[in-house]
């Protein structure tokens, strides 16, 4: 409970808690509310104590370590994403928002203020960083989908961090001279790449189509001031079923599990949804997919590199026979693809290869 996590890290006391209890059951009103209305927490305090807890939740962090961070921020004045650096922890979540925050500052595509907003409703909706920026217009699409990509080469050591702020900037700047603007859900076939962490479960229900963004939002909004769990907030709005949350719950345990793959445990999901199948029965389906299809197609191909049906961007096909041939991987593909695009002159898809020595 966020009460236990308060007094555990100090920023409030057992007597104080004790005190805001009654009143929070008689008036109805949360307890984190009747804290701040007593002058007894600050409501930034009260944001970051929520957002340690979404982590506890979702097994992504230990209570241990919930509570030293809120102690950091109590006694020493940091931010979340400072405390949670001083103690080290060694979270591919935290790491790979780190990361990507560093490359859009880097870039000039965002601000401090910006990045440090992104990442609070980050940690609390386990939304991707680039989603919540491109959500909360801080960054135009393609512009987030770019750096997504831009960060995994550099992860793997197929991009210079120079060359990456650069792939950044050029896309920036043909958003900005009229170049094409971004495409619905360039951010969620980003989401679907390979990952090592759990998958949230408000990014499970985002990416099966279960809810939209914005009822997403606005439930997290309600659940944050109220302090009702994302999935109940979901039910009391009537944008979710008790058996929709269940479905979902299962499947997000079986990718923590390692039983399935986020993106499998994201279309198993919207099967559900679609077919209105049992979860057991979408589960098979899938398994029998993945069977069959040992190859990607040319046109899940263009999805996966952002592009949405029908489109015919120049290099294409180029770019597939490197990705079948096994020459250029998936991340590679998607860059040179996107940069050609974003050239004034559609640069040709070998020149792009070479000014990045691939």
């Amino acid at each position: 409970m966020v009460g236990d996590l308060l007094v555990q890290s100090e920023l409030v006391t057992l007597p104080q808690l004790a005190d805001a209890m009654p009143v929070a059951l008689k008036t109805g009103v949360p307890v984190g509310r009747v804290l701040i209305a007593s002058s007894f927490l600050t409501e930034e305090h009260f944001r970051q104590a929520l957002s340690l807890q979404s982590l506890v939740r979702d097994q992504l962090i230990a209570e241990e370590v919930a509570t030293a961070a809120l102690k950091l921020i109590a006694k020493d004045g940091l931010s979340l994403n400072d405390a949670m650096q001083k103690l080290g922890i060694d979270s591919e979540y935290f790491n790979a928002a780190n990361r990507l925050g560093e490359l859009l500052l880097s870039a000039a595509a965002i601000d401090q203020t910006a990045l440090d907003t992104g990442l609070s409703v980050s940690y609390t909706t386990g939304l991707q960083l680039a989603r919540v920026l491109a959500l909360r217009g801080f960054v135009k699409e393609r512009v987030a989908f770019v750096a997504l990509i831009a960060q995994a080469l550099l992860r793997d050591h197929k991009l210079s961090r120079e060359q990456a702020i650069d792939c950044i900037k050029k896309t920036m700047s043909a958003s900005q001279n009229g170049g094409k603007p971004g495409d619905s859900g360039l951010i969620s076939s980003a989401l679907t790449a390979r990952r090592v962490r759990p998958i949230r479960l408000g990014e499970l229900l985002l990416l099966s189509g279960m809810v939209s963004q914005k009822a997403l939002l606005s439930a997290l909004d309600k659940g944050v001031s109220e302090e009702v769990p994302l999935g109940r907030m979901l039910i009391r709005l009537n944008l979710l079923t008790e058996v929709e949350l269940n479905q979902a719950l299962i499947l997000q345990e079986m990718v923590t599990n390692g039983t399935i793959a986020p993106q499998d445990a994201s279309q198993v999901l919207t099967k559900v949804k679609e077919a209105d199948i049992s979860l057991s029965k979408a589960l098979l389906q899938n398994d029998q997919q993945k069977n069959d299809s040992s190859d990607l197609s040319f046109e899940d191909f263009l999805s996966a590199c952002g592009f949405p049906s029908g489109a015919k961007p120049h290099g294409a096909k180029l770019a597939y026979d490197y990705l079948k041939s096994k020459r250029l991987n998936e991340e590679q593909c998607t860059l040179i693809l996107q940069m050609a695009e974003n050239s004034k002159k559609k640069e040709d898809l070998e020149k792009v290869l070479k000014s990045y020595n691939w």
